[in-house]
């Protein structure tokens, strides 16, 4: 007597669906950004070159103008990855409920990374606004302003831990594992 294939849980089907629309709509933003970056941006950088940035300049901002194209590229390959998975996910296939899982771990570990990323590139925007001429009134504000974003950031970063930490963990229990058995 063989046993029935498993019912097929709401929580995989909407969880799909919903990254379905994120990560295609993602998808479609990334190439376009490179597709813009390649026919636009590189080539009159390339004929243009960039002045020299100003000295006094925070290192991660000298990083993040030095490695801009890479950043667009990186943001493209996991999206269309997403994108892949949740459609995998959807037609409950195992190799995209794992990869899924390894997106969402991922995503967690890029959350880590760029709430510490924040602190320290929202941390050298005094220098910034030196380096700048801004008057020390401005400074003061723009000061202030950072810390109130340090600290939404913060709290939306913690959120989405814990929000892809909860996938991960539903995505491990037996129940969902059981949908994706051949």
């Amino acid at each position: 007597m063989s046993t029935p294939p498993p019912l097929r849980s709401t929580f995989v089907t909407v969880l799909a669906w919903v990254f379905i629309g994120l990560a295609g709509f993602a998808t479609l933003i990334a190439l376009l950004q490179n597709l813009m970056l390649q026919l636009l941006f590189l080539p009159e950088m390339q004929a243009h070159p960039m002045p020299p940035q100003p000295p006094g300049l925070p290192a991660p901002t000298q990083w993040m103008f030095g490695h801009m194209a890479w950043f667009f590229r990186g943001f493209l390959l996991v999206s269309s990855a997403t994108l892949v998975a949740s459609i995998g996910l959807l037609l409950r296939h195992e190799w995209a409920r794992r990869l899924f899982i390894g997106l969402m771990g991922f995503a967690i570990a890029y959350q880590l990374f760029g709430l510490a990323w924040q602190w320290w590139f929202m941390g050298s925007m005094d220098a910034f606004t030196r380096a700048a001429g801004m008057p020390a009134d401005a400074g003061a504000v723009m000061h202030g302003f950072m810390r109130v974003a340090q600290v939404f950031g913060t709290l939306m970063a913690l959120v989405f831990c814990v929000l892809f930490g909860w996938i991960i963990r539903r995505l491990c229990s037996a129940q969902v594992r059981d949908e994706f058995r051949p």
